[in-house]
């Protein structure tokens, strides 16, 4: 799982990101990513633990459906977390190495897949407590989830090219830029994040629920299980999105001159 340039050889994606499945390219981009990829998901994976640790010893309430003010709180601190990590692990997949500083474009990415994650937290919170909802509530319940789900998850896989543009500063990236290019390709990015997520979901469940988490009280093993989890599927996330980005953008503009 470590890239195989010769020693002081700039790092660039192996070929077969440009071609085969996407999926199938997804696996040869990260077995051929630098080592510091693999050493910030690292990291990823100790700060997520030690906030859900300091979380819990804090009482801030993680495990029930209706997230309280202080659950938004920790949700709000862990999605900004996990995109500065994730916003580095990126950047060293399409350029070789992290960011230089933190810039207005690493700053732009961080907020737009934070924000990403927070709505894909209140939407979740709205599914899980739709059975104890009053009858009056269900339908629009059921609207804002068929169309906050579906929608929104078509317009924003639209508009993924742009937050990345940002982190690499490729010039010229604009909303229309980003959802023609992602044109006749949707469902193409939908299954292949299907393939490589579902194995992923079902292993880490399975762990979960040995570790205890089908528990009253979800054991230390558990979390351990989901925070593991949550770290492959963030790493798998990072390496099909930038699979995209070097198909339909290329090597950001810095690294063009890198034959890929």
């Amino acid at each position: 799982m470590t890239d195989q340039s010769p020693p002081g050889a700039p790092w660039h994606p192996p070929v077969e990101v440009k071609q085969g499945s996407l999926a199938f390219a997804t696996i040869s981009l990260l077995r051929a990513a630098p080592r510091s990829v693999w050493i910030v998901m690292a990291i990823l994976l100790v700060l997520g633990l030690g906030m859900d640790l300091v979380a819990r010893q804090m009482g801030v309430p993680l495990d029930g459906p209706q997230f309280t003010p202080p659950t938004w709180i920790y949700l709000t601190a862990l999605a900004v977390m996990t995109s500065s990590v994730v916003a580095i692990a990126l950047h060293i997949l399409l350029t070789g190495q992290g960011p230089r500083r933190l810039d207005a474009g690493v700053i732009g990415f961080v907020v737009w897949t934070a924000t990403v994650t927070l709505m894909a937290n209140g939407l979740m919170s709205v599914i899980q407590t739709t059975p104890t909802a009053p009858p009056a509530e269900l339908l629009p319940r059921f609207a804002l989830a068929a169309i906050g789900g579906l929608g929104g998850a078509i317009v924003l896989t639209r508009l993924m090219l742009l937050p990345m543009a940002w982190l690499v500063n490729d010039p010229g990236a604009t909303l229309a830029g980003s959802w023609g290019r992602m044109r006749g390709h949707l469902v193409a990015y939908i299954v292949a994040s299907l393939l490589l997520s579902l194995p992923v979901a079902m292993i880490g469940l399975l762990a979960v629920g040995a570790a205890g988490g089908a528990a009253a009280e979800v054991t230390p093993g558990a979390r351990i299980a989901a925070q593991l989890m949550a770290t492959a599927m963030a790493t798998l996330s990072a390496a099909l999105n930038a699979v995209m980005y070097l198909r339909l953008v290329g090597l950001p503009l810095g690294r063009r001159e890198v034959p890929d």
